[in-house]
């Protein structure tokens, strides 16, 4: 990296000669690289440094880095319709498992949608449940 930026002499610098040293002199480093960096565009150090193989890549933000190929590929988004709303996109199971392969099928649940139900299961009463929204708790 330090050849393809034109900077050989920090390879010898001992505060960046060794992995370990460059870690603690992260701080020192960073800058020295970033004033070459500044040179040229984002595309063209990236196709420089991974054509001499250098693993480089642009820092994406989230619209970028979900309009990336391998999103779709893997179907990490996927849509649902939820009523009164429209399609939604979700982010899609991560494990990819052959035998029982999962999929996001419904829309997550509304707002106090379950409350009712899970106040039940602790042993609320309906009545119970009715005060509490009544009174704003829940």
């Amino acid at each position: 990296m330090a050849d393809e930026l034109g900077v050989p002499e920090l390879k010898s610098d001992p505060r960046f000669a060794k992995r370990d040293a460059r870690k603690k002199n992260r701080r020192a480093l960073t800058p020295l690289l970033e004033e070459r960096l500044k040179l040229d565009t984002t595309e063209h150090w990236v196709a420089r440094l991974n054509a001499k193989g250098v693993p480089s890549g642009a820092i994406l933000g989230l619209e970028g880095a979900l309009a990336q190929e391998q999103i779709a590929h893997r179907g990490s988004i996927q849509a649902v319709r939820a009523e009164g709303i429209g399609e939604l996109k979700l982010f899609g199971l991560t494990a990819k498992f052959d035998k029982t392969p999962g999929a996001i099928e419904s829309p997550p649940p509304r707002l106090s949608g379950h409350t009712a139900e899970i106040l039940g299961g602790l042993g609320y009463s309906r009545d119970e449940v009715a005060q509490l929204k009544e009174r704003g708790i829940v």
